[in-house]
């Protein structure tokens, strides 16, 4: 079962984030090959009925970046975000906003 910062963060259409990491999931990218998942060393992505993969325990992110570097589509990003920075918002969120998680 997918956690419930997974839900709210994708009704917004936003990465998934907690404390100072967000992990962004471009499903209309991704094959659903499973690698992210598989390289996960923390195992926080696991997959869906599809196979697409989804954040499911976000604390315990260790912010190692496996998941991003291997993905050969370029489908998932990890970034540490700033406390200092509510005033601005940064440009991946702009471009990510309405496809993160939802393919659409």
């Amino acid at each position: 079962m997918r956690d419930s910062s997974l839900r709210e963060s994708s009704s917004a259409g936003r990465g998934v984030k907690s404390g100072d990491t967000r992990i962004h999931i471009f499903k209309a990218w991704c094959k659903a090959c499973g690698i992210c998942a598989a390289f996960c060393p923390a195992q926080v992505l696991a997959r869906d009925e599809g196979g697409y993969p989804y954040v499911q325990q976000l604390d315990k992110c260790i912010k190692c970046g496996f998941c991003e570097i291997r993905c050969p589509d370029f489908a998932i990003t990890v970034e540490a975000v700033s406390k200092g920075k509510r005033g601005a918002k940064d440009k991946s969120e702009e471009t990510t906003e309405g496809i993160t998680n939802s393919g659409q």
